[in-house]
């Protein structure tokens, strides 16, 4: 749409240039033509004189614009053969233009000789508007000459991402065998990795859109899940794999690709997740552009804020919300679900430990009927949460990190640590002298609290950043507006809570600052929230860095528990760094 208004524009612009340069040109050659002839008459009437005043006027205004433009050039050459071709050609233009106007000049000269003089108000008026219709038409070509940087930039953004997710997918099959295993609930099942999209049978209308999305080949928790997703019957998955590796498009494609379009629609897939930021991730990313070819189908959201006439049904055939919502709209029946095929559950280790959303789950899950496929998808999945997800659903397939947690932290994302107690203003003045000292694309700062995360924003904000703050006390609208604006890059610092820890996925993120270290509610070191903060930067194999800020000793023991968590054989995980923002810039990774 944006380019469509744009090319409109453009030609409305050029046809306005068009004709302002045609009327003086069309009324000035006839000046020239009787000014050059034999008999030019001596006397004129008031309606002529007139005409001849303005074509005068008109003439002396071009000159001017002429003259200021040749002021205004540059005497340095053209940076590229291009620019050189464009001054080449605007120099030509401006010396027949300054011909033109010098004979229309002379030319109402010789006819309005002996007249009365222009009325310096008229003039005056003239000369403003047509400097307000140069300053319009500059705008309009800067505007559109900013989109078209803009649309250029975010290309080359696509296509950078499609090729590192490629290099990140194919670097994962290599040790796939190492990492990955698979623990099937039937031991008789002849089921087996699938190698390419096209083994899977898939529908054409959902091939092509995958394709279409940059996929080529199944990444490695795709090759083992989406043969058992996709099975007939349908098996129940637990399915864990890092960051970034796929599992969003598994459990998408596993939802549609069991909807049959119908109307009036009914609910066929549910997928609950922790925040509505990666629900509406999930939307956007996901479903939209892998359903671009299915005709009819409708989605809800299931989020707060979300309203419905009373008595009315959800008329969709897949629902996406968080957990609160989706509860209440079940007591209230407002989600029929008889037809439900499958049920989904995103970063379930927090869905269904007993410190996130179990009780939700539960309760939802109960709701689904006999039959109903359920998959269960997470970058980390503790011992005790799998034991009770397989209690949860019924014979699952599980495909899970077979080494141990060291294999879940992405080796492209360097982790620091700084200490800075003493630091002359703690570690809130240490994080804005990085940002006036280093030069950061887009970053995401976690705070403990939302009254930190609150004062870390205005500090940042009074020092002239853009930044954005992002916390469950903020406007659901804001939410949404504020996680639009930094994906879009209109802002470059997002301040949140552990609301943005899990799932949500912006490819230009370098920068993760843990401003708190992760502590669960007893203050114990929370080592999942911390893999899952710092994996929003490194996405497809993109380099990125973690900092750490500590200001105190207690932090100091919840990191190091941390990094023992996460390390093999002692290695060093989270390295230190001096508390100087400048030495930083010789060891940061962005």
């Amino acid at each position: 749409m944006s380019s469509a208004a744009n090319d409109e524009n453009k030609e409305s612009s050029d046809s306005t240039t068009n004709n302002v340069d045609g009327k003086v040109l069309n009324e000035a050659e006839p000046a020239a033509d009787d000014a050059s002839g034999a008999a030019v008459e001596k006397e004129m009437t008031p309606s002529e004189a007139a005409d001849a005043a303005k074509v005068r006027m008109k003439a002396h205004v071009l000159l001017a614009k002429v003259e200021q433009s040749e002021a205004k050039r540059s005497p340095s050459l053209a940076s590229t053969p291009r620019e050189s071709a464009v001054d080449l050609t605007r120099t030509a233009e401006e010396v027949s233009t300054t011909a033109t106007a010098t004979a229309a000049v002379d030319a109402a000269a010789g006819k309005v000789e002996e007249t009365t003089p222009i009325p310096t108000d008229t003039a005056a008026a003239a000369a403003k508007t047509e400097e307000e219709d140069e300053a319009a038409t500059v705008a309009e070509a800067k505007l559109k000459k900013e989109k078209e940087i803009e649309d250029k930039k975010n290309e080359s953004s696509e296509e950078l991402t499609k090729r590192l997710q490629k290099l990140a997918l194919e670097r994962q099959k290599e040790t796939r065998h190492e990492r990955l295993k698979v623990i099937q609930s039937d031991q008789t099942s002849h089921l087996s990795s699938a190698k390419t999209f096209q083994e899977l049978k898939l529908p054409e209308h959902l091939l092509k859109a995958i394709f279409e999305m940059g996929f080529e080949r199944p990444s490695a928790i795709q090759e083992e899940a989406l043969p058992r997703i996709l099975a007939n019957p349908p098996r129940n998955v637990i399915g864990q794999a890092q960051s970034g590796s796929g599992k969003t498009a598994a459990f998408v494609l596993g939802m549609l690709f069991r909807i049959k379009i119908d109307k009036p629609a009914t609910c066929q897939a549910l997928c609950v997740t922790p925040t509505r930021e990666l629900a509406v991730q999930i939307f956007q990313n996901a479903v939209t552009p892998m359903a671009a070819h299915m005709v009819g189908l409708r989605v809800r959201l299931a989020l707060a804020g979300e309203t419905l006439e009373r008595g009315d049904k959800v008329d969709a055939h897949i629902v996406i919300g968080t957990p609160g919502k989706v509860v209440d709209w079940l007591k209230r029946r407002i989600i029929n679900t008889k037809f439900i095929k499958v049920f989904v559950l995103d970063e379930a280790d927090n869905m269904v430990a007993e410190s996130g959303h179990r009780a939700n789950s539960l309760l939802i899950k109960n709701q689904m009927p006999k039959g109903c496929q359920s998959l269960l998808f997470s970058a980390t999945f503790p011992d005790e949460v799998i034991a009770f997800a397989e209690k949860m659903v019924y014979n699952p397939d599980k495909i899970l990190i077979e080494s141990g947690p060291e294999f879940l932290v992405l080796d492209v994302i360097k982790q620091l640590w700084i200490d800075c107690q003493q630091y002359e203003g703690g570690k809130l003045q240490f994080l804005e002298d990085i940002y006036s000292l280093l030069t950061i694309g887009q970053s995401i700062i976690f705070v403990g609290t939302k009254r930190d995360a609150d004062s870390v924003h205005r500090t940042l904000s009074d020092s002239g950043y853009t930044c954005s703050l992002l916390h469950s006390g903020v406007d659901n609208d804001e939410r949404d507006r504020t996680m639009e604006a930094f994906r879009k890059m209109e802002s470059n610092v997002l301040i949140t809570t552990n609301v943005l820890a899990r799932g949500v996925d912006v490819d230009n993120v370098c920068l993760v600052v843990n401003y708190d270290v992760p502590v669960d509610k007893d203050g114990q070191p929370d080592y999942e929230t911390y893999l899952h903060r710092i994996g929003r930067t490194g996405r497809f194999g993109r380099k990125g860095t973690a900092i750490n800020l500590i200001s105190d000793q207690k932090s100091i023991e919840v990191l190091a528990s941390i990094e023992a968590h996460f390390s093999s054989d002692g290695k060093e995980m989270i390295q230190m760094a001096p508390p100087d923002p400048e030495a930083l810039a010789g060891v940061i990774e962005i």
